[in-house]
């Protein structure tokens, strides 16, 4: 015969044990979940970086890795600050993925970092470059680092506002690849193009580059892998 609900809930605490044990239960379970808390890996834990330096991060990217469109400081340099990682501003204003795969190498020989952040995009949606002709320079970015030991982390490009929303569509389609790439190469990506919503005019300062909200987001969201 099955019990009314109302008595099942009205059971008696079981004498095995006892209600008076119930707050030192209580704190042990709160310890043990702070203790799975702070056992969280961060980003290259375990990883062998040969003779890269592991606190030392290379930001690559265009003008809006370069920064300082609003005034403040670069996201790259909020990022340093959050993670206490050393880390190089290779943003290069009007740079496409090309550039960025033209120049890795020679970066990755002679800095050495540990991890290579690669923000590329927004200029080949500009330009209207061959969306698998940007797609082949990411994946090389990528592929070059993980033969250096270096760890990759790739971002998707920003949404576009005011005037340049007309390369959204392009924006749209280099991200799809960016993010079927990360995933055949089981890489992290930081989708930035998500991040910011559907309101991204408030992250800009003219429809493209970083304001004050926006680097603070952008530093945030490469942060918070680390």
């Amino acid at each position: 015969m099955q019990m009314p609900a109302h008595t099942l809930s009205s059971r008696p605490w079981p004498s095995i044990f006892p209600r008076w044990l119930f707050p030192f239960v209580a704190s042990i379970a709160l310890l043990i979940a702070a203790g799975c808390e702070s056992d969280k890996k961060s980003l290259g834990s375990g990883h062998d970086f040969g003779d890269n330096d592991e606190n030392l991060v290379l930001a690559m990217g265009d003008s809006i890795t370069k920064g300082g469109f609003s005034g403040g400081t670069s996201w790259p340099t909020r990022f340093a600050a959050r993670t206490g990682k050393s880390t190089i501003n290779d943003g290069i204003a009007g740079a496409t993925s090309g550039v960025g795969a033209s120049r890795i190498q020679d970066l990755l020989a002679r800095r050495k970092p540990g991890f290579v952040i690669i923000f590329y995009g927004a200029n080949d949606a500009i330009r209207s470059v061959n969306v698998e002709r940007t797609a082949a320079n990411i994946d090389a970015m990528i592929g070059a680092a993980l033969d250096n030991g270096s760890i990759p982390v790739v971002a998707t490009v920003l949404p576009m506002a005011e005037a340049r929303s007309v390369f959204n569509g392009n924006v749209e389609a280099i991200n799809l690849r960016i993010r079927e790439i990360a995933k055949a190469r089981r890489v992290k990506v930081v989708d930035l193009n998500r991040a910011v919503g559907d309101t991204p005019e408030e992250f800009y300062t003219d429809g493209l580059h970083l304001n004050n909200r926006g680097e603070d987001l952008v530093a945030l969201e490469f942060a918070d892998l680390f």
